[in-house]
């Protein structure tokens, strides 16, 4: 079992709900989530085209930020979730240096490093991750990558599906239906959405 994330471009409206849902269930001062909003224009008037690209932790097979860690705080546990343990991290930072998507922040509050977990302990009781239940538009959507009957998979076959940042080589369990259309809308767009990713990591760094 592989736990992922589908989200699905074009269903995305820029709402921030999953934004504001998240903030809330983890306790979070505005603007610090676990999922960010990356908004950004291209080509020049009149041809522009808007994008909104919602950025969680990708949940990557092999995470950068369980490599670095040195005490264990940062871990794969079941179905792949890739999660952080405050009880053992000692708010050195280095797993946010490591993301290269910037998913990764520290708690001011706390010291301790941060990152969405997929809302483990919703799903223990059998829910979604809030993200996926509070989307309007139904842009999320979560489930088992492992298996071919499940609504997730479904959905990526019918859709097509990518990830994001393929030179970090750290396969990512979080794709995308809609980049290929953006791509036919500005064949410089994939490269300009990753360079930003990489500058707000640095900025968050």
């Amino acid at each position: 079992m592989r736990y992922g994330l589908y989200i699905e471009l074009s269903r995305c409206i820029g709402c921030h709900a999953c934004v504001v849902g998240c903030e809330s269930l983890n306790s979070r001062a505005e603007g610090s989530g676990r999922i960010r909003i990356l908004d950004f224009t291209l080509g020049s008037y009149p041809d522009v085209t808007r994008w909104i690209v919602p950025l969680p932790c990708m949940q990557c097979e092999h995470p950068p930020c369980v490599s670095v860690c040195r005490f264990s705080a940062c871990t794969r546990g079941d179905g792949g979730i890739v999660r952080v343990d405050a009880h053992r991290c000692v708010g050195c930072g280095l797993c946010v240096l490591a993301c290269p998507y910037g998913a990764r922040r520290m708690r001011p509050e706390t010291g301790c490093a941060d990152g969405c977990d997929l809302c483990r302990e919703r799903l223990s009781d059998g829910r979604q991750p809030l993200c996926v239940e509070t989307c309007p538009g139904e842009a999320i959507l979560f489930g088992d990558l492992d298996n071919p009957q499940s609504e997730i998979r479904k959905r990526m076959e019918e859709g097509g599906a990518d990830f994001l940042g393929k030179t970090y080589k750290t396969r990512p369990r979080v794709f995308y239906g809609g980049l290929e259309k953006l791509i036919q809308a500005s064949p410089d767009a994939l490269s300009v959405l990753e360079s930003e990713i990489a500058r707000r990591a640095q900025i968050k760094s």
